[in-house]
């Protein structure tokens, strides 16, 4: 399974985020390309405890939800996120479109370099979070993203 932790997942991340464009459509969904540099952000920022984000977590979601994203199925293409984290909402608005995606890079690097005794935030949906899971979540996340963008 792919993860943020992995050099090689990374460096292709990195790569993918290069070929986006001001230009880029998305292939689903409402938001544009500078909405989802600053979504994606926001999520990494959330994760290493930069952007607090209220718990909405549930048994259910803590655990049956949590195991299937992680584990089995593919990031949902309809899931809601958290105010917080929705730039029609009160997420991060885009301003400079080079300057988000510089941020967006500047922030992975952050997470990916963050000592192993560091602190996670909980998820607003899943809760507590392992290192391991953020990577992967966060893998998942970004991923789906740039697959929305068709990169």
């Amino acid at each position: 399974m792919s993860t943020l932790f992995d050099q090689t997942a990374a460096a292709g991340l990195r790569e993918r985020i290069a070929r986006l464009t001001p230009e880029s459509k998305a292939q689903w969904g409402k938001m544009n390309v500078g909405q989802m540099l600053c979504h994606v952000n926001d999520g990494f920022r959330m994760s290493i405890g930069e952007l607090p984000v209220e718990d909405k977590s549930n048994v259910f979601m803590r655990t049956v939800v949590k195991f299937l994203i992680l584990n089995v199925v593919p990031m949902p293409k309809s899931a809601p996120a958290a105010p917080e984290l929705d730039q029609m909402k009160n997420g991060t608005p885009p301003a400079d479109f080079e300057r988000d995606r510089e941020n967006l890079v500047a922030t992975l690097d952050r997470l990916i370099n963050l000592s192993d005794s560091h602190e996670w935030a909980r998820h607003p949906a899943f809760g507590s979070l392992t290192k391991k899971q953020w990577g992967v979540l966060g893998y998942k996340h970004v991923d789906h993203h740039l697959k929305q963008f068709g990169v």
